[in-house]
């Protein structure tokens, strides 16, 4: 909800002016929330605007601009998408504001999107930023039509072998929430299994031997295979069955 609660602690948007030539910028601030501060306390005394032009000059000579508080927000997503609306709406069809610079981020169209990539293809970013990209993904939530974007475009992908590896190394010692797991399971459950209603091959099925050989099970999984294995009936396997693992007793404790 837009309100004009200016001596509460919420996100805000602002218009910041340079009173010299009468440009304008339109911007919003939500770090206010996490620093504890109200835009009353906030702007102009620790927050001087993101535009690249007026944050230096503004901070040096307050007294060349003007500045006026233009809205709360309950939400952080309300005060997000309110500059964006405010941007395409207002700021980019006028020389005043310092924002038509942003043109064609705020309005992308196809074609916008593709000259944009083709000018950050081959990009180096440095250290700095991609901790930060790496930082806002971890805690970024993705809605059911991107992650249907992103599933279509990595279908069929093939990683080179570093980047696996690297993915490997980023995901030794995660520990999943109990909540993480059972999704998982209901995930693969039934028909949404691609294996559902087949069986591995003989050569899939040596490999997957051959790769278990020399790993050591954790006291905690032997316990869970004894429980799972616990009450089920051997009749059912027939004699063959019975026959391969009293074969595979005596060659193990021979």
């Amino acid at each position: 909800m837009r309100t004009k609660e200016f001596n509460k602690i919420k996100p805000y948007c602002y218009v910041l002016i340079r009173l010299l030539d009468g440009k304008k910028y339109f911007g919003v601030r939500i770090q206010n929330v996490k620093k504890n501060r109200s835009p009353n306390e906030d702007f102009g005394k620790y927050y001087f605007s993101s535009s690249r032009t007026f944050k230096k000059p503004f901070k040096k000579n307050p007294e060349d601009f003007k500045f006026v508080l233009h809205s709360t927000f309950d939400t952080i997503k309300e005060a997000l998408s309110y500059e964006h609306h405010y941007n395409k709406k207002y700021t980019v069809y006028s020389n005043l504001w310092i924002n038509r610079a942003a043109w064609p981020a705020i309005i992308q169209t196809k074609e916008s999107r593709r000259k944009i990539s083709e000018a950050n293809k081959g990009r180096e970013l440095t250290a700095y930023q991609r901790e930060k990209i790496i930082k806002s993904n971890k805690t970024r939530v993705y809605g059911p039509e991107t992650l249907k974007k992103l599933s279509k475009i990595n279908k069929g992908r093939k990683f080179p072998k570093e980047v696996g590896e690297k993915i490997a190394k980023s995901r030794i010692g995660m520990k999943l929430s109990e909540v993480h797991k059972k999704n998982i399971g209901l995930g693969v459950k039934g028909k949404k299994n691609g294996m559902f209603g087949k069986t591995h091959s003989v050569t899939a099925r040596k490999k997957i031997s051959l790769s278990r050989i020399g790993k050591p099970l954790t006291l905690e999984t032997k316990e869970k295979i004894s429980k799972s294995l616990k009450g089920r009936p051997v009749w059912n396997k027939g004699i063959k069955w019975k026959r391969k693992i009293n074969r595979k007793e005596v060659h193990i404790y021979a």
